[in-house]
This record gives C-alpha cells, sequence and structure tokens, in this order.
C-alpha cells in the first residue's frame, strides 16, 4: 500500500482544510471549525462514515452560538461542559469552548504515516488543548489528547468526544455489555423505560427495542441515553448492507461512559447517530459534579489519553473491539 499522503486546501467552503488520504481512507479535517474532522470516506465503498448536516454547511462557528442550530456534523469535542454551565465562577457557553475555536495546525509526515498537530488555547478556562490526528498504512486513524490547566485553581470538566455517525435502517450500533441510564429531562422515544435497564433491551410497555437496530425514519424515533458500568472502552457502527464496521477504541478510566443521541428521523428529520465516549454524566454540570462524576486538572496538571478509530470490512456486527482496533463479530444467538 503506497504511503499516506498530506494535501493541504484552501477552498474547501471557503475554509482552509487538511487531507489525510491513502488507498482505505479519506480524512478532511477543519482546523477553522472547531478542529473537528468533517469526513472520513472509506474508499473502497465511497461511503463517507461520517454525517454531515445537509441543511447546514461546514462553516466557522461564531463562539456563543447556540449548539444545535448550527451544528453541521462531522467529529468534535466537548470541554469543559455539555449543556450552559458555570464552573468556577465563570460562564460557559453551550457545548463548550472547543467545538467553535480557530485551532492552530501544522501536517507532517514520516515513517509512512501523516498527519496534523492541532492545538487551541481555550478562551476562558485557559488550557491548552493539543491533538494530533495521524493515519497508517492500515487505515486507522489514531487520535492523540492533551489538556493542560495552565489556570491558578483546580479546574473541574466534562470532556466529550463527539463523532455523528451517518446511519441507515441497514445500520446498527454495538457496545460492550453495559449499564443504561436515561435522561429525565429527554426522555424520547424510551420514555416509558425504566431508568436503569441493561444494554441492549429497553421494555416500554408491552413493547421491546432492540438498541443495536436503526429503525427507518419513518417511525421518527430519537434516544438518548448514557452508557456506563461498561465493560470493555470501545463503541461501533456498522452498515449490515455493505459489512463495513467502524468504531472508536478508548481507555475506559479516562472515559468512564459513552453516551448516544440517536435521531432516527425523530428530532429535526436528522437520521444521525453520536456516539459519544465522556469523562462523566449527566450532561448537568452541577448535577454531574454533585455526583462526584467530573474530572479535575490541578494548575499546571496534564491530560493525556489516545483513541483509536477503526474500520473493518466483512462483518455484519461488533461483539468486541481489541486495543489494536480489531473487531469481531457478534456471534450469532443460539438456541436453547
Amino acid at each position: 500500500m503506497p504511503e499516506p499522503c498530506v494535501i493541504e486546501q484552501t477552498t474547501y467552503c471557503g475554509l482552509r482544510v487538511v487531507l489525510l488520504e491513502n488507498d482505505l481512507l479519506r480524512v478532511v479535517i477543519a482546523p477553522e471549525a472547531g478542529g473537528r474532522v468533517w469526513q472520513i470516506v472509506y474508499k473502497p465503498k465511497a461511503a463517507n462514515l461520517l454525517w454531515n448536516n445537509p441543511g447546514v454547511p461546514l462553516s466557522r462557528p461564531v463562539p456563543g452560538s447556540p449548539y444545535d442550530d448550527v451544528w453541521s456534523g462531522g467529529w468534535d469535542e466537548l470541554f469543559p461542559n455539555d449543556e450552559e454551565a458555570k464552573i468556577n465562577d465563570q460562564d460557559y457557553p453551550d457545548h463548550g469552548e472547543l467545538w467553535s475555536g480557530n485551532w492552530d495546525y501544522a501536517p507532517f509526515s514520516a515513517d509512512g504515516e501523516a498527519g496534523v498537530r492541532l492545538s487551541f488555547l481555550t478562551p476562558i478556562s485557559g488550557f491548552e488543548v493539543e491533538k494530533s490526528i495521524t493515519i497508517s498504512r492500515q487505515g486507522q486513524i489514531r487520535f492523540q489528547y492533551r489538556f493542560t490547566n495552565n489556570g491558578p485553581c483546580p479546574f473541574p470538566f466534562l470532556w466529550k468526544l463527539h463523532p455523528a455517525f451517518s446511519v441507515t435502517a441497514a445500520h446498527r450500533v454495538d457496545f460492550p455489555q453495559m449499564q443504561v441510564v436515561l435522561e429525565p429531562r429527554f426522555p424520547g422515544t424510551l420514555g416509558h423505560a425504566p431508568l436503569q435497564f441493561a444494554w441492549p433491551y429497553a421494555r416500554t410497555g408491552d413493547r421491546e427495542i432492540d438498541l443495536r437496530t436503526v429503525p427507518p425514519a419513518a417511525r421518527r424515533e430519537l434516544y438518548f441515553f448514557y452508557g456506563t458500568q461498561m465493560a470493555s472502552g470501545w463503541c461501533a457502527v456498522t452498515d449490515t448492507s455493505n459489512q463495513v464496521s467502524c468504531g472508536l477504541r478508548f481507555d475506559p478510566k479516562v472515559f468512564s461512559s459513552c453516551w448516544l443521541f440517536a435521531s432516527y428521523g425523530g428530532w429535526r428529520d436528522y437520521n444521525v447517530a453520536v456516539l459519544e465516549p465522556c469523562t462523566g454524566y449527566p450532561l448537568n454540570f452541577d448535577a454531574m459534579r454533585e455526583s462526584g462524576r467530573h474530572r479535575t486538572l490541578a494548575p499546571g496538571e496534564t491530560l493525556s489519553t489516545d483513541v483509536l478509530f477503526a474500520v473493518q470490512a466483512g462483518i455484519g456486527s461488533v461483539g468486541h473491539m481489541d486495543e489494536e482496533g480489531k473487531m469481531v463479530e457478534e456471534p450469532a444467538a443460539t438456541l436453547g
């Protein structure tokens, strides 16, 4: 396989972007639009794995904008909060400081890999945030993150990955064994289910919902929950029509939960599943802090972690994803 290459462009939606590409993947990164990964295209199937909002083009966000109204899709990150919050007597905007930032960046290529290093100094919390995105010959993408507290005080926070996946009724969503915790403020389709239950089945009245299955958009379903007590640190999405799976492998000591926001036609007619490894829950910052599920960095302290994104063809589901990114198909159910 040829070595990956880096191509810098200046014309995509009027923004500078960086392309990382090899025979399997094309990755489009927009530093000026919150440092987001705009597209991950699996080239053998010409499939963009990420969801791009058809009604909101890629643009440079205005800090303080309502996130939902300007969400263009792709993969961004949320820090230090989800919904608006007050932290250490400072007000933080909807979905935090990172997604609307103009990140510095520097592409690189060495030893058969290509990538881009991005950095951003958060304007309110004063954190130095660094993110390296590297594509390998095998078609995997490695994300390396560093958060450093440059402020004078201990800083409590939430940090969440926010990749939005394009889905259809041919897709399925997989997690390891875990406990599902619903958010009472946003019940969606699961409003009559217990507030906690074991993945993957939710019972609402006399109906049992297999949450792995993506329903047709015409049913207008909406799911939102926190995945907790995870048996392993991974999550995955599979297109069963072409047997292409993509998954994230992460450190569960850093990301102790994984949220799911999924609109299957049920919110603004979007058909999207956002799988969100997160340092805590719930989304209300005060409730998260009161429950002790937040993270804190002392002045000068750094949090570093790696996340692996992998694409694999030839399987129709994901029962496990190992630390090297290899996904194993979920065993077929057997009759007792």
